[in-house]
């Protein structure tokens, strides 16, 4: 949920509580008063009566107007006279339905005779008078309401676009990119607190790239140079006719493990430009092309170890990256499937849209799955594998947000590429 609707849903069902309370006590305390006013004016007419009983004890006929009602009983005659407000209801024929009443009791005296005098009050007129307030009261609060919560709305749709506007440049931005990283200005103190330190941060972490991606470089390149001069020389010397059997053994070593080191160089070199996304040229490319070049360059390897190669192709598929790392894919791939299979072995390839499988056969694997493809994890004791293979193809996929999978079923590795989510 948005923090927009959040507020807003908030601010809502406060505001109807609020609402709902304040229309309750307000009927309540507009019928309270009401009913104060009518026993006010029951009570003056209970004093006129009484001053005018004597002219009023011998008639009990009700005038037309029920709101001037009197009944004069003997106190004697009546059994439970009521000396107190209360609520009663009188048919009105001319209406044709029955009206409420304020009825007022009280017992008067005159000529040592007691009198049970009742007088009433329409409540019809008021109790109508308090539903159409009521109903105004609604109506308006409903209203404001209404126009708070729009008002409300539109000012923190307003207020929070900078900040969307934020989240989508953050989204987009690109480290490698050269151009600078600015922000909208805003006239919410948080949100351009927010945006100054975005901005802050951001050349700070370029700064921090170009000094890391320099060093990076330069280290390579400095460590590149005394390796081949180191190598050259050992070149040299395993050529050299003055060696005696151990002393050959000891250069060629040498020889081996700085080539080896050369390698592990460069290849640490393309992980770090990977991770830093410094290929960001991309165009489309066919699956099936660069792997039958693999298969062409390989070849004698592959007659070699009489491995049996199937391939099961849909036309027209293509995948969207870098030419240069689509190669370093599928070669290290097909490499590892080749090196790692057995002798008449199977190689499988199978290309459709959405998926790619490298399959080879082979023994069950005694590492974990799960970090078969971190670094220096080493399927076999080759010294030309420094154990980064997998590792550069789970670094690639996660540039283009390609799944890798692996899985071992019916005697057979199966590297597979889900490309179906990818940007």
């Amino acid at each position: 949920m948005k923090l927009l609707t959040k507020t807003t849903l908030n601010y809502l069902s406060v505001t109807l509580f609020v609402f709902l309370f304040g229309i309750i006590a307000f009927y309540y305390q507009l019928r309270h008063q009401v009913n104060q006013n009518i026993k006010i004016e029951l009570e003056k007419r209970k004093s006129s009566i009484i001053n005018q009983l004597l002219s009023a004890h011998s008639s009990v006929v009700t005038p037309p107007n029920q709101n001037e009602k009197v009944i004069i009983s003997l106190l004697k005659e009546v059994p439970s006279p009521q000396l107190s407000f209360y609520d009663t209801l009188f048919y009105d024929y001319t209406a044709k339905k029955y009206v409420p009443f304020r009825q007022l009791g009280f017992v008067a005296s005159f000529n040592h005779t007691d009198y049970y005098i009742q007088i009433f009050k329409s409540l019809e007129e008021t109790d109508n008078l308090i539903v159409r307030i009521f109903l105004i009261m609604a109506v308006l609060v409903i209203l404001i309401i209404i126009t708070l919560l729009i008002t409300v709305r539109q000012t923190s749709l307003r207020a929070w676009k900078v900040f969307y506007d934020t989240i989508k440049k953050i989204n987009s931005y690109d480290i490698n990119s050269h151009h600078d990283f600015s922000l909208s200005p805003s006239d919410v103190k948080e949100f351009d607190d927010l945006n100054r330190v975005l901005i802050a941060m951001t050349d700070r972490i370029k700064k921090d790239y170009s000094n890391m991606k320099e060093y990076t470089e330069n280290a390579s390149h400095e460590i590149q140079t005394p390796l081949a001069i180191i190598n050259s020389k050992m070149e040299l010397l395993l050529q050299s006719q003055n060696l005696d059997e151990k002393q050959f053994k000891a250069v060629a070593d040498a020889y081996e493990a700085s080539n080896r080191l050369s390698k592990l160089n460069k290849t640490l070199l393309l992980l770090a430009k990977i991770e830093n996304r410094q290929f960001p040229e991309s165009k489309s490319i066919s699956p099936q092309t660069l792997i039958n070049a693999q298969l062409e360059t390989l070849e004698d390897l592959i007659v070699s170890k009489k491995i049996k190669v199937v391939r099961k192709y849909e036309e027209g598929v293509v995948l969207y990256m870098n030419p240069y790392l689509a190669e370093i894919l599928f070669s290290n791939l097909v490499k590892n499937a080749i090196r790692h299979n057995l002798t008449e072995g199977e190689l499988s390839i199978q290309i459709s849209s959405g998926l790619i499988r490298i399959s080879n056969s082979g023994t069950e694997l005694k590492i974990d799955q799960k970090s078969l493809f971190e670094r220096f994890n080493k399927q076999s004791s080759s010294p030309e594998s420094v154990g980064l293979g997998l590792a550069i193809v789970q670094k690639i996929c996660d540039v283009y947000d390609f799944n890798v999978s692996y899985l071992y079923e019916h005697n057979m590795h199966k590297f597979s590429i889900d490309y179906r989510n990818s940007r």
